[in-house]
């Protein structure tokens, strides 16, 4: 069972409101008092406590919509789900019925394994409510529950969207996608196990565990079958590199363009090399080509500008870096950028300038430490084996 997390700060929210304009009626002053004390009592996480509240709300307006979703919640984390179900199902009847109700009601459904009337309830939350992140979650959560993780992609996407920084959100969204992937990769496996395909993605798996030998074998078969595919060279020549093999990932760089002539990124995966290799000058020469039309990417800039500075052509190198950075560089890419421009902004005696550009390098390196790399390998590692999945049961449909 998918470990419960009920956010109580949407139903808090929605019963304090209602409980300050229910003032002007019958007994409403002990409703009241009632209802705000289970909202608080929630609110602690005294579910006990809250469920005698709303008891007592219950008691004198039987039919109060807000009562009925507080016991309900009450009675969900108490563990009886039962209970909670009639009752949400009453206040969601209501017209109309209280923020997050169906929101609940979904989610005591999913407790009873009731997955269609579970997904009902929350697509009812979604379309009264559709910038609810957390009925979004819980309509993935409950597709990969059901062990749907295709069904689970597009809800958690959204939930995403929304909430881009929900820890639980994010688990559950990439738990999803890698669900589909090495389903997919699986029935790859099944279809032709000697494909290029499978060799390519088997080549994937091996580089994201810094397996580069074992990925260069398999990038190297795939390339046996498809001699003409310049993506495949693409990243032979970039497992090359990072085995340290710069000869070999030149001539596979210069092979990748030579399959695919007029492709900047062909251009700029050589011309990158080639900066970086000290080969500015071939370098300078392929990015200058790409820029003229692939001219809004801020890595081309930063390499022309290295280019550059390597050079000796200072101000040119300033033109091309602060044109980088003006682009909005990606998170791995932007303290470079800043560390470069403050070598440049030194050499041009801009030494305040040069401070600043330090001090936003250091911020930026700062933030980058929370995509911490020895977190990411583990990962990229706890997706399994490095191996292709198989299912146990080949050629199975």
């Amino acid at each position: 069972m998918v470990r419960m997390r009920i956010r109580i700060s949407l139903f808090v929210t929605g019963l304090l409101i209602a409980t300050g304009a229910s003032l002007g009626y019958g007994q409403g002053v002990s409703v009241n008092e009632s209802l705000k004390n289970g909202t608080d009592a929630i609110r602690s996480g005294h579910a006990q406590e809250a469920e005698g509240y709303f008891k007592a709300a219950l008691q004198a307006d039987p039919q109060n919509p807000q009562a009925l979703m507080g016991l309900g919640v009450s009675e969900l984390r108490l563990g009886k789900p039962e209970e909670a179900l009639n009752l949400l199902q009453r206040a969601a009847a209501h017209d109309p019925a209280p923020g997050g109700a169906f929101l609940f009601l979904g989610i005591a459904y999913a407790q009873m394994h009731r997955v269609d009337d579970c997904v009902a309830a929350l697509h009812r939350e979604v379309e009264l409510e559709p910038k609810d992140a957390e009925a979004y979650m819980w309509l993935g959560v409950v597709e990969l529950q059901d062990g749907h993780p295709e069904k689970a992609t597009e809800p958690l996407d959204r939930a995403a969207e929304l909430a881009p920084d929900d820890l639980n959100i994010l688990e559950y969204r990439g738990k999803a996608h890698s669900d589909v992937a090495f389903a997919s990769y699986a029935r790859m496996a099944v279809i032709d196990p000697n494909s290029w395909h499978v060799h390519r993605v088997q080549g994937q798996i091996y580089s994201l565990q810094n397996q580069h030998k074992e990925a260069i074998a398999e990038f190297q078969e795939a390339i046996k079958q498809m001699p003409n595919n310049s993506d495949l060279y693409e990243v032979l020549g970039e497992e090359y590199r990072k085995a340290g093999n710069m000869d070999l990932a030149q001539t596979t760089f210069k092979k990748e363009l030579e399959l695919s002539p007029n492709n900047p990124i062909a251009m700029f995966n050589l011309a990158k090399f080639d900066i970086e290799t000290n080969r500015t000058e071939e370098g300078l020469e392929l990015l200058k080509k790409v820029t003229a039309t692939y001219a809004n990417v801020p890595a081309t800039y930063f390499y022309l500008g290295l280019g550059e500075l390597e050079q000796g052509k200072t101000s040119d190198a300033l033109v091309a870096l602060e044109k980088a950075r003006t682009l909005h560089p990606e998170p791995e890419l932007a303290p470079r950028v800043e560390y470069e421009l403050s070598r440049v902004y030194r050499k041009l005696g801009r030494i305040e300038d040069s401070n600043r550009a330090v001090q936003e390098y250091t911020r930026l390196r700062a933030e980058n430490t929370k995509l911490n790399p020895d977190v990411l390998t583990a990962i990229s590692e706890g997706f399994g084996s490095a191996k292709v999945p198989v299912p146990d049961s080949k050629g199975k449909n």
